[in-house]
């Protein structure tokens, strides 16, 4: 692959639970219950939130587990009236164990499988109509082999789609899409569009961690971890896939300064002609925390061969930022929109948007969603609806030095004009802590407004809890 770069300024990401509040106001109506109480061992890595709708049909998916499927972390729950109410139907089913000597174990599905590595958003739902619905997650495959793939060694890491013909009420079982032997791999960071211009296009971004040599395609990275940023591609709905690299880094601090760090966070989209967007984050290894990036990425065809990456901003430790795309048929039909947090004015912390209006080619100077002079601005997440409005929801405290005790807010702001400026200053939540959440408009482009889904405790457990809007 060839690769250059160029560069860019700061953000910070944070993880955790949030509080049950009262009702939002004016746009975004009354919070609704999206699942029960979420059950996962004791030190398993929060998986995330994510949310797809098609029509009526929304599927929220979570991080959970179940008695009777203990080895399936791949939580769901369904709504087939846009939101207003919502059913938890528990976890995604997973390949029936073996016995020994014919498996190491039972696969487990949604879950990284290992306590010391990160949280993030590792499992991803989208759907294509009303009735086909995607979850692609994390999967590890203990040598039982899976409908569609397997192991080529005894334990494999690999990236899973599930399938759902019904609206999101059951599932098939997961079909492997993308494999790495687990003796010295580790996959990370789901995210899946379906191309919206022909549906048989399906794109699952993730993140492969190689921990020691022999290194992914001869690369000599030393005594580091080599990360990359990959892409599966399926044209045919699914049936067979396709497997290219994006980007990626080398953590052993003897390499150029484009490749020297590590690749995190993926998060992509597709245009309404079939354009493929990618944004994620790279850290370097020669700085760590002090100039972190964001970077973005497009293919032209269907994820073949993408661009050379651009860099949009640097960060301050770890960020994942959002994609959404217009895709109206108004004069910004196929803008792009990228959302972060950062720090414009070096002590603040700031949700910034940066939009591209030629495809990705380039992206206009970041601005704040909502500039303050004093607090602490995260984990925002974006989304474009029928009518071209944006919204961004995040979380923020009043302060600029937060805590594990801080208290934050949840809001959500909306643009009427294409992010030029924000209104509609919304809290869902009055009393948080930064957690997971995701952000969702109709794929089909039939109905109005946004669904989001984010995590609160209540009662000693966690739960996910949404909100939806019509901006009108």
């Amino acid at each position: 692959m060839n690769v250059k770069r160029v560069l860019a300024s700061v953000v910070v990401f944070a993880a955790g639970a949030l509080l049950l509040a009262g009702n939002a106001s004016a746009q975004f109506g009354s919070q609704v219950k999206v699942s029960n109480a979420i059950e996962l061992p004791s030190g398993t890595p929060p998986a995330g939130v994510t949310s797809a709708r098609c029509g009526n049909n929304i599927v929220v998916g979570f991080g959970d587990q179940e008695s009777n499927f203990p080895n399936s972390f791949a939580g769901y729950s369904v709504s087939h009236n846009g939101g207003t109410s919502f059913s938890d139907l528990g976890v995604l089913p997973v390949t029936p164990t073996l016995p020994p000597p014919n498996s190491f174990g039972p696969d487990q599905l949604g879950a990284n499988g290992n306590a010391g590595l990160p949280g993030g958003n590792h499992l991803s739902v989208a759907c294509a109509n009303s009735n086909l619905f995607y979850y692609a997650s994390l999967y590890t495959d203990n040598g039982n082999g899976v409908p569609g793939g397997g192991c080529s060694f005894p334990v494999c890491h690999a990236i899973s789609l599930s399938t759902s013909t019904n609206g999101g009420t059951t599932w098939g079982l997961p079909k492997v899409i993308a494999t790495a032997s687990g003796d010295i791999h580790y996959l990370l960071f789901v995210s899946m569009a379906v191309d919206p211009s022909n549906s048989q296009r399906l794109y699952v971004a993730y993140v492969n961690v190689d921990v020691t040599s022999p290194y992914d395609f001869g690369f000599n990275c030393g005594s580091g971890n080599l990360s990359e940023m990959r892409l599966a591609s399926s044209m045919d709905a699914g049936k067979s896939w396709a497997d290219n690299v994006v980007d990626y880094g080398c953590t052993d601090g003897n390499q150029p300064a484009e490749i020297d760090g590590e690749i995190m966070a993926p998060s992509i989209a597709v245009g309404p002609d079939g354009k493929l967007y990618v944004a994620y984050e790279f850290i370097p290894q020669s700085a760590p925390g002090g100039s972190n990036e964001i970077r973005f990425s497009r293919s032209l065809d269907y994820g073949k061969t993408f661009s050379a990456p651009l860099h949009i901003s640097a960060a301050l430790g770890n960020t994942m930022p959002k994609l959404a795309v217009d895709r109206t048929t108004s004069a910004f039909r196929g803008t792009i929109y990228l959302t972060w947090s950062g720090k414009p004015r070096g002590t603040t912390t700031e949700v910034l948007m940066s939009d591209s209006l030629n495809q990705g080619v380039s992206f206009s100077f970041p601005r704040s969603v909502r500039a303050t002079s004093q607090g602490t601005q995260v984990n925002p997440v974006v989304a474009v609806d029928n009518d071209g409005q944006v919204v961004d929801c995040y979380y923020v405290t009043g302060s600029n030095t937060p805590t594990s005790s801080s208290g934050y807010f949840y809001n959500c702001l909306t643009s009427f004009n294409h992010g030029a400026t924000w209104t509609g200053y919304q809290k869902l939540v009055t009393s948080a802590a930064p957690g997971y959440d995701s952000l969702t408009s109709d794929f089909l482009l039939g109905s109005d407004g946004f669904f989001t889904a984010f995590e609160v405790p209540a009662s000693g457990q966690r739960h996910v809890v949404g909100a939806k809007a019509d901006p009108n």
